[in-house]
């Protein structure tokens, strides 16, 4: 498979989107049940962290959206093309996109004060966590009910994970002993279930998509998703040693254990943009067996 410029820089983008989307939307999951715990300062520099994070996945979307049709046209004036943009748009991309712009819109409620806009951040969060599903591998599988919702879960389950990391870096930063460990020990209790139902759909999904260890290890698809499953199996190991190890060292106020959190939680960072980079690739360059 020949792969060009066009398509390097188009999965480039889709990882943009999907790191920025997953940071948006996991930090408005993440003030939810945490909020309470967060400072002034703290609360200010994530509320401006989830604003960066909105503008970035809509420019990264939109951005997408003209490199395809540039890839398509083989030069720079076909990202301009309304023919090629129309069927980029009515494949699918255009019905995702819309449906995350309008979530992204919904989240930057959250930059506001009044709890009242809460409910319509929340929902946004959702949304535009959500809206990779409505485009993809998974609608050529029939029925795809189930396989819809399956993915919705897993990519609802991927933002409260990796969008919750760098709020919780804001607070390992310039927080006090007992509030990182506070942060900790309350995102770690939820994350073990949360991860738990991203491990299940995902593997659900996988064996719906390729079927057989043959067929996986057989084709570029299941290669592609073997670099993820290793990244993925990395950050488990990551996640389950501030878990098991640091976290109770936080909570009985460890020092040391502060420095290795922040450590762990830029390594998590670094794995889960491997994982989206790897995702971003064979979702855009290469098809299910």
């Amino acid at each position: 498979m020949e792969i060009s410029g066009w398509d390097v820089a188009a999965v480039l983008a889709k990882a943009v989107t999907y790191a920025a989307t997953f940071g948006a939307a996991g930090a408005v999951f993440f003030s939810l049940y945490c909020g309470p715990l967060l400072r002034d300062p703290q609360r200010c520099l994530t509320r401006r962290l989830i604003a960066i994070f909105v503008g970035l996945a809509a420019v990264a979307s939109i951005l997408r959206i003209l490199l395809l049709a540039g890839s398509m046209s083989g030069d720079a004036a076909g990202m301009f093309n309304s023919t090629f943009a129309g069927m980029i748009l009515g494949a699918g991309e255009g019905r995702a996109g819309g449906v995350r712009i309008v979530g992204l819109a919904l989240i930057l409620f959250t930059l506001s004060k009044n709890a009242v806009f809460r409910g319509p951040a929340i929902l946004g969060a959702v949304a535009a966590s959500t809206s990779f599903a409505w485009v993809g591998h998974i609608h050529a599988l029939v029925p795809n009910t189930i396989p819809s919702l399956l993915l919705c879960l897993h990519l609802l389950c991927a933002a409260f994970w990796l969008g919750a990391l760098p709020p919780l870096l804001i607070i390992a930063t310039g927080g006090h002993e007992p509030q990182i460990a506070a942060a900790a020990a309350r995102f770690g209790k939820l994350a073990l279930r949360v991860v738990a139902l991203l491990i299940a759909a995902g593997a659900s999904l996988l064996l719906m998509l390729i079927g057989s260890a043959g067929q996986f290890w057989a084709s570029g698809y299941g290669r592609m998703m073997a670099i993820k499953l290793l990244a993925v199996a990395a950050l488990l190991s990551l996640a389950a040693w501030n878990k098991l190890a640091l976290t109770p060292r936080l909570l009985q106020g460890d020092t040391r254990a502060m420095v290795k959190f922040r450590r762990s939680l830029l390594a998590e960072m670094s794995v889960g943009a491997l994982i989206l980079l790897a995702t971003a690739a064979f979702t855009t360059l290469i098809g299910p067996p």
